[in-house]
């Protein structure tokens, strides 16, 4: 199975308590287990070590302060380790204007997110999924590697215009079969909709808040062909693809997710 870097990305909306729920984010995944402690901070020099909430806050004062002063050298992002993290964190540009806040695990490459072979038993991941949620107060979540990222965004992208030839295809996009490809990339850009009131894709774990369960329709949801479907107190739900890793250049995997897709229907509601 070709193995990509996985990530776990959080979505909320852009409101002054954002670094505070960074903070707790953090402290998260120190509570969680050794292998997931947060050990040091890269600031785009050096590393330094981790070892409180309000050291990191005044390193995220300090970065602010480089940016305003035109350094745009400098920048935190947080390490499991230096040699061989299992995973870096990224609060994504706090300090620039959109609609959505953003945290991003980004998870070594070298191993496949789930045993055999991988870091956590599904149990262990499914756990941590979901306590970075409630942490964050994620409105939105999703799990995806960089291969099932490019599928999705290059095909959604190339299904509204014309191929320019000087652009150079991706390789799993050469290797998926087109009609697969077609299934998977039908969602519009999320600049064109709320992201958080209708969700942007289908990956492999995904949190969808009560909203986009309303939009959606909870039934639906219910009777869809995921493996989990798992309904939270707060109104949302979490959805799982599958319990196995999900390899992007299996095409059983991704028939399972095209139909999905066939089964949501995603493009006529971003576009409604």
């Amino acid at each position: 199975m070709s193995i990509h870097v996985s990530t776990l990305q959080l979505f909320r909306r852009k409101d002054a308590d954002s670094l505070s729920r960074f903070l707790d984010l953090v402290q998260t995944c120190n509570d969680h287990s050794q292998a997931t402690r947060l050990q040091y901070i890269y600031d785009g020099n050096a590393y330094i070590d981790y070892t409180s909430p309000s050291a990191l806050q005044q390193t995220f004062a300090d970065l602010e302060k480089y940016w305003n002063e035109g350094d745009y050298d400098k920048d935190v992002i947080l390490f499991t380790d230096k040699e061989h993290p299992l995973f870096s964190l990224v609060h994504t540009d706090p300090f620039e204007y959109t609609n959505e806040d953003t945290a991003a695990f980004i998870f070594n490459g070298g191993k496949p997110l789930l045993q055999p072979g991988g870091h956590f038993s599904y149990e262990t991941f499914h756990h941590f999924f979901t306590a970075t949620i409630d942490a964050y107060h994620a409105q939105y979540a999703a799990v995806y590697d960089t291969e099932l990222e490019t599928l999705i965004s290059f095909a959604s992208f190339y299904g509204e215009v014309e191929i320019d030839e000087e652009i150079t295809t991706p390789d799993i996009v050469l290797n998926t079969p087109e009609g697969l490809t077609a299934r998977i990339g039908r969602v519009i850009s999320p600049e064109l909709f709320n992201p958080l009131e209708i969700p942007p894709a289908i990956y492999w774990f995904n949190y969808w808040n009560e909203t986009q369960v309303k939009a959606i329709g909870e039934e639906k949801i219910k009777l869809a062909p995921f493996e989990v479907i798992e309904k939270r107190a707060d109104g949302g739900y979490i959805l799982v693809v599958q319990k196995e890793n999900f390899d992007t250049r299996n095409t059983a995997h991704l028939e399972r997710l095209a139909t999905l897709y066939d089964y949501f229907d995603l493009h006529t509601l971003q576009e409604a």
